[in-house]
């Protein structure tokens, strides 16, 4: 299995394939929809007249596209995108991903809904690539317009893609299913597909060192994932002619470069370092709202984003908070019932290193992940006190996309450090150094967190939410101006940090041996949630070496060595 990654110096990270999944929220479309249900309800259709085009045969097929594309280049090198589409006519497609551990070889199975009926096959072991969709299943080539061909890349096929549009005026309003592939070590499902009258936009992402002027993009998808998929013979292959200009003579050069190699998006990870689909994952991930601010949503160090709850103030007046001066709609609630708490389950670190910081220390660096097993997501709110840089948390209760209850759970305060500048929940979770018996030895000095979707780690338990970014309830840190945010942890999903730099184990004062990292969600029990049974994790370190180079070693956990560069193929 090879995992979207990119290794930020920020202290979160998304995993992923990330990837594009979050812009973050959590209900389903109209307040709570249950996306499992919504994508088999094909019934659920829109009123529209017949098709302006004959219709297409049910199946998947390359969309309409343009003949010809532009792309830019800037100091030598061209950025291309081909802008290929793949259509479900007649029909949606949906593919589920999974496996029982991460020991484990993952299933793919593809389920074709046509009026209502569902027929199920699974794809060859051989044409699947772990969590990442079909193993070399896309070829992009670039040529010059005498067939020179000057770089090409046969890469995983996400039939999830990285945007959708529709292709006929059939089909649901909105898209159903996540627009990426993949998942972290621990990720047990995911799900990806294209519903009937949607298009998914392909990974043809490509950037080479050429002066050419035109060049020729073919992408083509192979023939043994043609077959599973259905493809006709005579479509499987799109080739367009391609204008290189160049943006200098049009923009600023210093804005074009930021924008075409990409200002890497904060947070999406790391599950492997130097995996090549990351930097065709960029575009994605760009859309995600976590930008270099450490702390897992907005788009810049600010890090705001548009608020996208849309129930009227009657639906959300909420509890008793001081700020709103009178009780609302919500009633305080200091025992909810169970079906309106989330699960919060601690995964156990992984990618796990030494470095020496900016300051000459000794740290041992990790990642950690908190998901959600549902069946409702965990919902926090700060409420400015007064003008003080901290804020009154409150824990809101949802159930059937309802909102039905809150009561005060905690402490936000404002973070002003580089990379951060935004505020943090202070009762999330706790990272320690501990002896094999369990003895504190020393802990991270990450002890805040601003909780966003990062990674889908079980999309099939209870309550799960494929597409977080339209769901009506959006993940803020706010800036130092802001007097209320939101945090939100989807059921099915987590919330991967890179504890790297001051926030990473000091050393120093630890001698070599074998210890463990403890990784503790909700520490202090603050947060209502179904069970604490799984909230606290383990993976064994052996650390060695000297001052200035110390060493780790990470035994496998449950048969995965999570430490190697880029995951095995299983």
């Amino acid at each position: 299995m090879t995992v979207l990654s990119l290794t930020r110096p920020t202290s979160r990270l998304l995993t992923m394939g990330v990837a594009t999944v979050l812009a973050l929220g959590l209900l389903g479309e109209g307040g709570a929809t249950n996306a499992a249900s919504a994508a088999t309800t094909e019934s659920a259709t829109t009123t529209a007249p017949a098709a302006p085009t004959a219709a297409a045969k049910p199946g998947l097929r390359f969309a309409p596209a343009s003949s010809t594309v532009q792309a830019y280049t800037y100091d030598g090198f061209a950025y291309l995108d081909s802008g290929v589409w793949l259509a479900a006519y007649g029909e949606t497609h949906e593919f589920w991903a999974k496996r029982k551990k991460a020991s484990a070889p993952v299933s793919l199975t593809r389920t074709v809904i046509r009026d209502g009926r569902r027929t199920t096959t699974k794809a060859p072991a051989a044409i699947v690539d772990g969590l990442n969709g079909f193993k070399n299943g896309l070829t992009v080539q670039v040529a010059t317009t005498k067939g020179k061909v000057l770089a090409k890349d046969t890469r995983s096929l996400c039939v999830g893609g990285s945007d959708r549009q529709r292709v006929e005026p059939t089909g649901r309003t909105e898209p159903v299913y996540p627009a990426f592939c993949g998942g972290s070590w621990f990720t047990r499902s995911s799900v990806s597909g294209i519903e009937q009258g949607w298009a998914a936009k392909l990974d043809t992402y490509f950037e080479l060192e050429t002066t050419q002027k035109n060049l020729v993009m073919t992408v083509s998808i192979s023939d043994p994932v043609a077959d599973f998929l259905g493809l006709p013979a005579k479509g499987r292959t799109v080739k367009q002619q391609v204008e290189v200009v160049d943006e200098c003579e049009i923009f600023d050069c210093g804005e074009v470069a930021e924008e075409l190699m990409g200002t890497p998006a904060e947070g999406f990870s790391s599950v492997q370092d130097g995996d090549g689909a990351s930097a065709r994952a960029e575009s994605l991930r760009a859309q995600s709202g976590h930008t270099g601010h450490g702390s897992g949503s907005g788009s810049t160090g600010a890090g705001h984003r548009t608020n996208l709850f849309t129930l009227g103030d009657a639906a959300h007046a909420g509890g008793d908070h001081p700020a709103l001066g009178q009780r609302g709609s919500t009633p305080s609630n200091r025992k909810p019932a169970k079906d309106t708490l989330p699960d919060l389950v601690s995964a156990p670190a992984w990618q796990i290193g030494t470095e020496v910081d900016e300051a000459g220390t000794d740290r041992l660096t990790f990642n950690a992940n908190e998901w959600n097993a549902g069946p409702a997501p965990l919902v926090v709110e700060g409420y400015r006190r007064g003008a003080g840089e901290l804020m009154d948390a409150y824990q809101f209760f949802y159930k059937d996309g309802k909102e039905v209850g809150s009561t005060r759970t905690g402490t936000m305060e404002y973070h002003q450090a580089p990379e951060h500048n935004h505020w943090h929940f202070l009762d999330f979770a706790s990272y320690e150094l501990v002896t094999t018996k369990g003895k504190p030895v020393t802990p991270s000095g990450k002890q805040s967190w601003c909780l966003a979707p990062t990674d889908p780690v079980d999309l099939a338990v209870p309550g799960a939410v494929w597409r977080p970014e339209a769901t009506g309830l959006d993940s803020t840190c706010g800036d130092r101006s802001a007097i209320w945010l939101r945090e939100v942890l989807p059921a099915g999903w987590g919330d991967t940090y890179n504890q790297t730099q001051t926030q990473a184990f000091d050393l120093t004062k630890v001698k070599n041996g074998t210890y463990q990292i403890k990784i503790t969600v909700n520490p202090n029990g603050a947060l209502h949630e179904r069970t604490r049974s799984n909230n606290v994790s383990y993976r064994t370190v052996v650390l060695g070496g000297k001052a200035g180079k110390r060493t780790v070693t990470v035994p496998p956990y449950e048969g995965v060595d999570t430490e190697v560069e880029v995951a095995p193929e299983r």
